[in-house]
């Protein structure tokens, strides 16, 4: 994949991913999926996986642009924050009953711990996949160009040109997440490209 088409093809695919993800999720919380296989502790789980999966399929189907690459990043990231969530949600440890009004330090550390742990693996996973170098190549690309994603996406943020009130129930896609969806699609399918350009000049 040239530079070029990975930077259309993978901005593309994360814009649409997060507006395709957004509409879905949104419908699903009007279906009631707040409580979907939740326990009696901790926080609703199922509509921020379900968002997570579809952004990373999409992303995952840019870069290796075959079935198996969509499949891991919707799985890695969907599977891997709902099944853990439905088994903790069923563990009182964390002092949480789903009546409180506010989430425990305890959980949103262990909810904030398995996010970022799934959603750095998803993204090792699809490096790995779609790489047309070696495995390991591409996971080192795959999260340096989706670290980069991030590094500019906060960059803008704190730059207040990524901020502004959003409606949480509106059907249309906040711009903060059609742009982290630019952002991510672009830096990992273009550092998979550069990868393979800098492979394709030793040889």
């Amino acid at each position: 994949m040239e530079p070029f088409s990975a930077i259309v093809g993978g901005g593309a695919a994360g814009f649409f991913g997060a507006a395709l993800a957004h509409v879905l999720a949104t419908l699903a919380v009007r279906f009631g999926s707040e409580s979907w296989l939740r326990g009696p502790y901790g926080p609703q789980f199922f509509n921020i996986a379900l968002y997570t999966g579809i952004f990373y399929a999409a992303i995952g189907a840019a870069a290796g642009r075959r079935p198996k690459t969509a499949a891991i990043g919707f799985s890695g990231a969907f599977v891997g924050i709902l099944f853990p969530m439905f088994v903790l949600t069923r563990y009182g440890g964390w002092g949480m009953p789903r009546e409180a009004p506010a989430v425990t330090p305890q959980w949103q550390n262990m909810v904030l711990g398995l996010y970022a742990l799934v959603i750095w693996g998803t993204i090792a996973g699809i490096g790995a996949t779609a790489s047309r170098t070696t495995w390991w190549r591409g996971i080192i690309a795959a999260v340096v160009g989706s670290a980069a994603a991030y590094g500019a996406l906060t960059v803008l943020h704190f730059a207040q040109w990524a901020q502004g009130p959003w409606s949480a129930a509106s059907m249309l896609p906040s711009p903060v997440n059609l742009l982290d969806g630019i952002l991510s699609g672009t830096g990992l399918c273009l550092a998979l490209s550069i990868d393979e350009r800098i492979l394709r000049r030793k040889s």
